[in-house]
């Protein structure tokens, strides 16, 4: 069985994966806008590709979030409440993550063969779209993994999970000017 180091060691390199895919959206978006000032020309597709790779960006990073538990989250309530009653919110919570994203692999794979069958491309280059969408699935997939495992852990190991991290967490620690 999988310890949670190791799931942990699999979410940083989902998230590298992600990473990748927002360094190439950036070096083409910069490209682009260079030729397209200093050439007068533009690269073929630049818009199409940047926005299909963003998807696959947001979907794989999506897998590191939820196994880091570093959604949004507005916990009002769940500050005041005992101990108990968190746990249940947590589980609850997650448990209704968990099956967003297995309803989004589940219809995004069917996109990706509606995709492949109708045979669309993009506009300039005729580049097929089913290769992006399914680097994209196979990101929701990972979350879909990633979110089960947390989920189980969540219920049986809750003490075995990785602690999660804030940006307020930090800002406590750093002193303050003035």
């Amino acid at each position: 069985m999988a310890t949670p180091s190791m799931i942990t060691t699999a979410a940083t390199v989902i998230e590298r994966i992600a990473s990748l895919s927002l360094a190439v959206i950036t070096l083409l978006i910069f490209v682009a806008s260079l030729s397209r000032y200093l050439f007068a020309t533009s690269i073929p597709d630049a818009h199409a590709i940047a926005s299909l790779l963003l998807g696959i960006a947001i979907l794989w990073g999506l897998g590191s979030t939820t196994w880091r538990n570093d959604h949004i989250a507005v916990d009002l309530v769940w500050q005041l409440c005992p101990p108990a009653l968190r746990r249940l919110m947590d589980i609850f919570a997650h448990l209704l993550v968990t099956a967003f994203i297995v309803v989004l692999a589940w219809v995004l794979f069917g996109r990706v063969i509606t995709i492949l069958h109708a045979g669309q491309t993009t506009s300039d280059l005729q580049l097929p779209l089913w290769p992006f969408y399914g680097v994209a699935w196979l990101g929701v997939s990972a979350a879909t993994l990633l979110a089960l495992a947390r989920l189980v852990l969540l219920i049986w190991r809750p003490e075995s999970l990785p602690a999660s991290t804030s940006i307020v967490d930090d800002a406590a620690k750093e002193p303050r000017d003035g």
